[in-house]
């Protein structure tokens, strides 16, 4: 290209499309800078690289070029699409200062940076910033009403209530625009709220919509793969293996959301039947299937082949095990009263075990009456948490409340009333339960 003079002044997109390229690996990043300061500023490049750069460097770019070019709409969208997608603790305050600017300069009512602002606000949890620009929109595309449907569903605070703001919107969506149809992102981010609310009456509604007014869901490998998950935490297995059946195609996705609903059921055996049906389909099972294959064998008691299936995961499928795995199989041992074992698995552990496997061990000692090695579970918490400098929180609770309970129900109450003293002089209340029905 530098030989034959192919630059931004003759053609800029050729240009474009090795920067593009470059910023697809992290290495390349460098050179991506390097052939933008070589060439004349560009606004087209500048949007290529800000779309592609991870968000520390995209926001950096963006800061530096605000004197030397003007921007335009493509320019705010892709960089507030870049503070959409980095999980940075940063994204959130740098996406307000670009809204900030979107409105000074007078991009605002564009209504594909509108859409773009909602995703952002939403895929960063402030969903009250989201749904305030979306009631203020004038007009709305099917992409504006996706982004606040799945921007609902995705967020995992409040998980309710958000879920139900989700259906409510897609019903005002059915009302209220006859121009805008559902898409297939619509479709699945409903049914993903379906799910979490477990309204099996809702779900099963949507499926004959999906049916009756757009096409076949069994042609549409995310449609389905969002059916089999609704049928399967909706308590439909049957339902939810009769779509799987029927799909024409199917991805990772599809296939762990099908080992998910049978483990969910407590049906590990025909789980595990399912990882030798995706090698025969050449899937490759990715972490998130190995997690719901332990978590199958830990509710239907298959010890023995969740070990195996443990420690086959690296040399056989390549995957590296990593705390949610060695959390089922702590989950596991427990379950089936191999307290000692439990305990030397966690202290042989590759990476540094954390509070919650301690806790499941310690559940597991008051379960199966293991005094002895509850009390030194119990003790190693606390000294955990005072180590950390979180005595004060709910989880520091819960801890001497375990202790204290396997110390009840091996009647030694002169060690209950030790641990309740401990909590009053820490200050340590407990919360009240509370059941959601």
């Amino acid at each position: 290209m530098i030989t034959n003079g192919l630059n931004c002044r003759k053609d800029p997109s050729i240009v474009g499309k090795l920067v593009e390229n470059f910023c697809a690996v992290s290495e390349g990043i460098n050179y991506a800078h390097l052939i933008y300061r070589d060439q004349p500023k560009n606004l087209y490049i500048l949007n290529v690289m800000i779309k592609c750069m991870p968000f520390d460097k995209a926001i950096k770019l963006f800061t530096n070029e605000t004197v030397n070019l003007v921007f335009d709409e493509f320019t705010y969208i892709f960089v507030l699409g870049t503070c959409a997608r980095s999980s940075s603790s940063d994204s959130l305050s740098a996406g307000k200062q670009i809204h900030t600017r979107i409105f000074k300069i007078g991009f605002v009512s564009d209504i594909t940076i509108q859409t773009t602002a909602i995703n952002f606000y939403a895929k960063n949890g402030d969903l009250i910033s989201a749904r305030k620009m979306f009631d203020e929109m004038p007009v709305r595309t099917s992409a504006t009403w996706n982004a606040m449907i799945t921007g609902y569903c995705s967020q995992g605070k409040t998980l309710t209530s958000n879920a139900h703001q989700a259906l409510m919107l897609f019903r005002k969506m059915l009302l209220e625009s006859c121009s805008v149809k559902p898409t297939d992102v619509t479709l699945v981010g409903v049914l993903s709220a379906c799910s979490r609310l477990g309204i099996l009456a809702t779900g099963i509604s949507v499926h004959g919509f999906i049916h009756k007014t757009i096409y076949v869901p069994e042609d549409d490998i995310f449609i389905s793969t969002g059916l089999v998950d609704m049928y399967s935490k909706c308590g439909c297995i049957r339902s939810a293996e009769s779509v799987f059946k029927r799909m024409k195609e199917k991805n990772v996705l599809t296939w762990t959301s099908m080992v998910a609903g049978l483990a969910l059921h407590g049906q590990g055996k025909e789980a595990l039947e399912m990882l030798s049906s995706m090698e025969t389909d050449n899937v490759k099972p990715n972490a998130v299937t190995f997690t719901n294959l332990l978590f199958g064998c830990c509710h239907s008691g298959l010890v023995e082949e969740g070990l195996y299936l443990f420690n086959n995961m690296s040399s056989k499928f390549g995957i590296e095990p990593q705390i949610q795995h060695y959390g089922c199989i702590v989950d596991l041992l427990g379950r089936a009263g191999r307290i000692k074992e439990t305990y030397e698995f966690i202290i042989g552990m590759k990476i540094e075990p954390d509070e919650i496997l301690w806790r499941s061990l310690l559940g597991s000692c008051k379960i199966h009456g293991d005094v002895v090695m509850g009390e030194k579970v119990g003790k190693l918490l606390l000294k955990l948490q005072s180590r950390r400098g979180k005595m004060e929180t709910s989880s520091s609770c819960e801890d001497f409340i375990a202790l204290s309970n396997v110390y009840a129900e091996a009647e030694r109450w002169d060690d209950v009333v030790v641990v309740r003293e401990m909590m009053k002089i820490k200050g340590i209340q407990t919360k009240p339960g509370c059941s959601f029905v």
